[in-house]
């Protein structure tokens, strides 16, 4: 596997990095997706790094310094779908371009355990070990995403998505106030798909009839169940899919 090491093109094995493309050490990154050598929403990601970087006194490269990384590794690393990780830390720039595989199933959701301890997280950064970790135990018990849900019963996020909730006929998604990251697919549904800003809490879910997952990669996933409960995926929720993949942008960077 290629990589991007500072100002070139590596092979991966000159630095120490998993097989998911996570290297050694700390710092911010950001996940995109891509199709067919495109961006998807670029400039947002990289606001939302400015914004990491400087709260962890990390300089950035330039924008054309990080276009350029991207473009060579999208040629370097050429796929269908593509995972594209950019990682910042005090030493390096690293990015990591990796075949994506579209997930279609219906998403089936996990509330997490009310005796685990599950930490807000205001900015992306590696190691991601604990969320990965949550990650893995809600598949582990046959589910797909795990509910996060604060001490006071408050719903916030799952361990690498965010949600939409329909509760009393309105598209809802959970507050920042709440401990959510600032997901750039978040932000896209609010401005751009109607969704409202919400709280809701443990008992709400009792009464939500339809959801969806968001994230970057995944764009938007109709939910089949939380725990046990089925949900239904009815017209509105394909329609809700349908215009939030619309309003989802990508660009060449070449």
């Amino acid at each position: 596997m290629k990589i991007w090491l500072d100002n070139k093109i590596v092979d991966a094995s000159t630095v120490v990095i998993d097989d998911d493309g996570w290297p050694s050490g700390d710092g911010i990154f950001e996940t995109l997706r891509t199709e067919k050598g495109k961006v998807f929403e670029l400039a947002r990601h990289m606001r939302r790094a400015g914004t990491a970087a400087k709260n962890f006194k990390i300089k950035l490269p330039s924008e054309n310094a990080i276009l350029e990384a991207i473009r060579q590794l999208l040629i370097a690393e050429d796929h269908e779908i593509g995972r594209l990780r950019l990682l910042f830390s005090k030493d390096h720039f690293i990015a990591v371009h990796q075949s994506y595989r579209e997930i279609t199933a219906p998403a089936k959701l996990k509330m997490a355990d009310s005796s685990k301890s599950i930490s807000a997280i205001a900015f992306k950064t590696f190691p991601y070990t604990h969320r990965l970790e949550l990650l893995e135990d809600a598949r582990i018990n046959g589910f797909d995403e795990i509910i996060c849900v604060t001490e006071s019963g408050e719903i916030t996020e799952g361990a690498v998505s965010n949600y939409l909730f329909l509760l009393d006929g309105k598209w809802i998604t959970t507050p920042l106030s709440s401990g959510v990251l600032p997901g750039v697919q978040r932000a896209i549904v609010i401005e751009r798909a109607g969704v409202e800003v919400k709280s809701i809490n443990r008992a709400d879910l009792n009464r939500v009839s339809a959801a969806l997952v968001i994230s970057s990669l995944k764009i938007a996933l109709p939910v089949q169940a939380i725990n046990d409960r089925i949900l239904e995926i009815g017209q509105e929720t394909l329609d809700l899919v349908a215009k939030i993949r619309a309003q989802t942008q990508s660009h060449s960077v070449g």
